[in-house]
């Protein structure tokens, strides 16, 4: 038996395979496609399994096992969510067998908080693999198609994980964005982008929805409002999300608290309320200029929301 730990990773561990049968069930996953793609190349077969619980599991590393699967790579989802799985476990064929607390994820891999031992025993190697298959017959774990039946139970986890990333980043305050990374729930947080300058009109109809909905709130009292245009329950948003917004040429960066959303005749109206302290998930200071030259390639994306790579790179 031997014990890794953070000088002795499990992201270096695996990384050395070639040639190998790996078998990987994780309570979720983010941030490890490189691994993964480093492991094919090396000539190893992964048969993985995630779960759902709390929305976790990125549905970026579901992507990319799915457009990536072929007989070198194939991945299922439990999408029983607080029922799901909650193992990590690595077996790798033909007995050895890795267990602790080291999720599929860049810090869980890196053991830099977390713990696991390496056992080499052809039995229990066997008897963990019988459990996986038995785990991957059961309802609500389907193994990534593009059959609707797993597209339908996708979208419905894209929209649950995207809430849970909001309700973190507007409940959750970390020092720094190293700090937020080194917190591997973390997973994205929402992003605005808006294109210019509102109109004295447009300042008009806000100032009168505001005044006639029902929560009280003076005009006085806004400290900004934005627009949105789109169907009527396509807003990726929902009132109290604090969003990272900008103007599109890459000014005006800052934190704000959706407080108030109204829907008029296609345009949703955002207003963020006076506070006398802004809740944000990490200060963005030093990272204003990085930003800056990524908004304008984000807003010709129309992205909403940025994840662990981008903060990682831009804000970090």
């Amino acid at each position: 038996m031997e014990i890794l730990d953070h000088q002795d990773n499990l992201e270096g561990y695996l990384s050395e395979l070639v040639d190998k049968r790996i078998t990987i069930v994780s309570a979720f996953a983010s941030g490890t496609e490189p691994l993964l793609g480093a492991l094919r190349e090396n000539g190893n077969q992964l048969d993985i399994v995630v779960g759902s619980i709390n929305s976790f599991t990125s549905p970026d590393f579901i992507d990319f096992c799915v457009n990536e699967a072929d007989e070198g790579l194939s991945l299922s989802v439990d999408f029983r969510y607080q029922g799901s799985v909650n193992w990590k476990l690595y077996l790798i064929e033909p007995d050895v067998v890795i267990v602790g607390s080291a999720n599929l994820t860049q810090v869980g891999l890196s053991l830099v908080r977390d713990t696991c031992v390496v056992i080499q025993d052809a039995d229990l190697y066997q008897a963990y693999m019988d459990k996986v298959q038995a785990l991957k017959a059961t309802d609500g774990v389907m193994a990534c198609s593009h059959s609707q039946a797993f597209e339908d139970a996708l979208e419905e986890y894209r929209v649950n994980h995207r809430r849970m990333q909001a309700g973190l980043a507007r409940t959750s305050e970390y020092l720094d964005s190293e700090s937020w990374l080194g917190d591997d729930s973390n997973q994205s947080i929402p992003l605005f982008i808006w294109y210019s300058d509102h109109s004295e009109a447009s300042e008009d109809e806000a100032r009168k929805y505001l005044k006639s909905s029902s929560d009280g709130v003076a005009w006085d009292d806004v400290r900004e409002f934005f627009t949105y245009e789109c169907a009527e329950g396509a807003l990726p948003y929902e009132e109290g999300d604090v969003v990272l917004t900008a103007r599109c040429n890459g000014s005006h960066i800052g934190f704000y608290t959706f407080d108030r959303i109204l829907y008029r005749d296609g345009v949703y109206y955002i207003y963020a309320y006076r506070k006398k302290r802004y809740t944000m998930p990490f200060k963005l200071e030093g990272a204003k200029d990085r930003l800056k030259e990524a908004i304008p390639s984000w807003y010709e994306e129309s992205r909403t929301e940025l994840n662990r790579a981008d903060i990682a790179r831009f804000i970090n």
